[in-house]
């Protein structure tokens, strides 16, 4: 296999990982979207397509909302109800990276799962998953950013 052939098998093999790794459910086609009539938008001409609503995040239980095992620290020192049944979730600024924080806009549910989607196109979730080594359901934190990653701050020179 020549160096051309090998570099074109590498970018398939990447965009095929790419493609299995990233959230299809987090911007799924089967999203339900509404209409927000707003007054300009009554006074306006009637749009060519519904726009997608931003919805506020689930509304939990009033003693799960309350007990710290059922939120979600996010980046910017407030928090939110876990999604999908998750207690005790690792706080969502472990998993944001190098990225702005960017505030949750609404929930999408694609695949029956539910997830925050943020103003930059991120979405994060949190769900319970079995982990074999430790023989329990586990809490599980994802956040899939859209585009490529930023440069990675550089370490001050001691």
């Amino acid at each position: 296999m020549n160096a051309s052939n090998a570099g074109a098998a590498s970018a398939v093999l990447m965009a095929l990982a790419i493609s299995w790794l990233w959230p299809v459910e987090c911007c799924a086609p089967e999203v339900t979207t509404i209409a927000v009539a707003t007054p300009a938008a009554v006074d306006a001409a009637p749009a060519a397509a519904p726009a997608k609503a931003q919805l506020a995040p689930p509304a939990a239980p009033a003693a799960a909302a309350a007990e710290p095992s059922h939120r979600l620290q996010l980046p910017d020192g407030t928090s939110v109800p876990t999604l999908n049944g998750a207690i005790d979730a690792a706080p969502l600024q472990q998993y944001w990276g190098n990225w702005p924080w960017s505030p949750i806009v609404g929930v999408v549910r694609g695949a029956g799962v539910d997830w925050y989607e943020h103003a930059d196109g991120s979405c994060s979730t949190t769900q319970m998953v079995w982990r074999s080594d430790l023989g329990r359901h586990a809490a599980m934190t994802r956040v899939a950013h859209p585009g490529p990653a930023p440069a990675a701050p550089a370490l001050a020179q001691r």
